[in-house]
């Protein structure tokens, strides 16, 4: 008597504490660009399809060969079409320099809040060089405003990822080539302490500068320019390579209205994020919380109590837009569980709440009800199921755009 009553107890709480309604596969395509996307280039209109004889609408050609800038069917990011651009030693000058870019028009307007979601995939023969050069760049705006150097520009140098940030270099890792970089750059063009940067390298925040001057001056914002250009090919420096090969695609460019999830390429909740550690608020000595991110679905964590909680730390701040959670007794019962997410650990905001299918004990994915945020630490709390107060999850995840 004392047990059927327990389970009848556990199934009138459950259905009091949460609503049903698990989510129970991958992350679907965004539909159109929403309204705060101002140009999306991902070469899959025929319109824009305009290389090698000319940019795109809205764009400018900066390349003086028939190979500088050419629409490709592979390798793609983002649909079946991708732009190739290739630099040689040898090519002519243009602009004042040996480049091969597509650029925006000098029309940004001063104070400008902008976001830019593009990828980059560096061709195999992408090999290190003694000379850097740079990939994507912001420009300063072209009459009234200081010259020199970019106020921003992603570069490769020395066989890396760089930012050149108003001449800081901000080091993001070793680069490789035949991949594809998911990359999202947001600014808030300032000439005083207002401004802001942040940069997003596939899904995980690497860059966050708060209250900094991010250009020079002038009666405009900077403007965006992507594909190849390198100095020292046109001052004589020294380099080692003679060519140059990337490709370019998932170009998305927002203005204040949008969100990192509007021009991100990854455009579905799919990406696995990796999980750095895990703890929990409770757990018996035999099923520690280790137990559920050791990818063996015969070990589990086990924690008693209604609210007992396993925390995931995905080791940095990232866009996370959903969870992958496997329940020990997972095709016998199902559990009711809340998740929250944190960018310190301390502060936490719940993204989603439901219920296990109570049919498989393999990974189920879950996604966040509001779409994707920057999170480092995802909280799984258990509430209920039909047996015992005991949670018990043999293996979670994260997962990132």
């Amino acid at each position: 008597m004392r047990r059927s009553r327990l389970r009848a107890w556990l199934v009138a709480v459950a259905s009091t504490v949460l609503a049903a309604g698990v989510t129970l596969g991958p992350g679907q395509p965004a539909a159109a660009d929403p309204a705060g996307v101002q140009r999306t280039l991902d070469w899959e209109q025929s319109s824009d399809r305009t290389l090698p004889s000319a940019a795109p609408p809205q764009f400018i050609k900066q390349w003086a060969t028939e190979y500088g800038a050419t629409n490709a069917t592979g390798p793609a990011r983002d649909g079946s079409y991708a732009a190739r651009f290739e630099l040689r030693k040898t090519d002519p000058v243009v602009s004042s320099s040996k480049r091969a870019e597509i650029s925006q028009r000098d029309e940004q307007p001063v104070g400008a809040e902008r976001w830019y979601g593009f990828s980059i995939n560096l061709a195999t023969t992408w090999a290190h060089d003694t000379s850097a050069e740079i990939v994507s760049q912001w420009h300063q705006c072209d009459v009234g405003c200081p010259g020199g150097s970019p106020p921003l520009a992603l570069l490769t140098d020395e066989g890396r990822w760089k930012i050149d940030f108003r001449g800081q270099f901000i080091d993001l890792g070793p680069y490789t080539t035949g991949v594809w970089v998911d990359w999202v750059f947001h600014v808030t063009w300032r000439t005083d302490s207002t401004g802001l940067l942040q940069v997003w390298k596939n899904g995980e925040r690497v860059v966050h500068r708060a209250g900094v001057a991010t250009h020079g001056g002038g009666p405009k914002s900077p403007y965006f320019k992507f594909g190849i250009y390198k100095w020292d090919w046109n001052t004589g420096a020294p380099s080692s390579v003679t060519q140059r090969v990337l490709h370019h695609d998932a170009l998305r460019l927002g203005d204040e209205r949008a969100t990192y999830k509007d021009v991100a390429p990854q455009r579905t909740c799919t990406r696995a994020a990796a999980v750095a550690s895990a703890s929990a608020t409770t757990y018996e000595p035999s099923s520690p919380p280790a137990n559920a991110i050791d990818g063996d679905l015969t070990t589990r964590w086990s924690g008693q109590g209604f609210g007992a909680a396993l925390i995931l730390d995905t080791g940095a701040v990232r866009q996370l837009c959903g969870a992958t959670v496997a329940w020990h007794r997972g095709n016998l019962r199902w559990n009711d569980y809340t998740i929250h997410a944190s960018q310190d650990g301390v502060s936490y905001t719940k993204v989603w709440e439901g219920r296990s299918s109570g049919t498989t004990t393999a990974p189920e994915t879950v996604l966040f009800t509001a779409g994707s945020l920057d999170a480092r630490h995802l909280k799984i709390s258990f509430w209920a199921n039909p047996e015992n107060d005991w949670a018990s999850i043999t293996e979670a995840g994260a997962l990132g755009l």
